[in-house]
Formats: structure tokens, C-alpha cells, sequence
């Protein structure tokens, strides 16, 4: 498996920076509630006054939740680039003590060689 953690880390970066403007705009719908009365005094306007507010109040949210889940996938992908990272570095540690660089190999023929002579 070929994995980029460079790239991991990077849409981890992205997907953080995208959170934040999810929380922002989040924070400024929800900053103000709709004035009473803004569309007028009659029935009509009082009913769009109160879909207008549920639409306001249902996106914030949404935006939250966007904001949450985008702070989660930021983080299990820098998790996952560490992961890997580490995995890669265990692993080739593990290779170097089961197969000795070709010096090491070349100096144990010559003490070899010399302990037969």
C-alpha cells in the first residue's frame, strides 16, 4: 500500500480550515434573532417571520454539525498520517535488524576468512 502522508496531513490542514469557517458562519447566523414585527404587522408576515426564524435556526445547525464533522475527518487523518508514518518507521527498523547493511556483511566474510586462515 502506497500512502502520501504529506498529502494525508494536508487535506487533515484543509478539512480543519473548513471547520472553522462552518463555525464561523454558524456563530453568525445564530448571532441575532429575526426582530418581531420585520415584515410587517399582519398575519401573513408574522407566519414568514416564524419560517424565516426556523430556516435560520435549522442551518446554524446544520453548520454545526458540519463544523463537528469536519473537525473529525481533520483529525483521524492526521491520526492516520502518524499511523502510517510510524508503521513505515517500525517496519524499516525491522527490515535493518534482519538484513544487515552489505558492510556489515562484507566485514563478517572477512572475519570469516581470517578466523579460518
Amino acid at each position: 500500500m502506497d500512502v502520501d502522508a504529506g498529502l494525508l496531513h494536508s487535506g487533515a490542514n484543509q478539512s480543519h480550515r473548513a471547520s472553522g469557517h462552518a463555525r464561523e458562519a454558524a456563530n453568525h447566523l445564530s448571532r441575532g434573532p429575526l426582530m418581531s414585527g420585520m415584515f410587517g404587522e399582519f398575519a401573513a408576515a408574522e407566519s414568514f417571520h416564524e419560517a424565516v426564524a426556523m430556516a435560520q435556526a435549522h442551518h446554524a445547525k446544520t453548520l454545526q454539525a458540519h463544523q463537528e464533522t469536519l473537525t473529525a475527518v481533520g483529525t483521524n487523518a492526521h491520526t492516520a498520517a502518524t499511523g502510517f508514518t510510524d508503521m513505515e518507521e517500525r517496519n524499516a527498523a525491522q527490515l535493518r535488524a534482519v538484513r544487515p547493511s552489505s558492510a556489515t556483511r562484507a566485514s563478517r566474510v572477512w572475519a570469516a576468512l581470517e578466523a579460518d586462515s
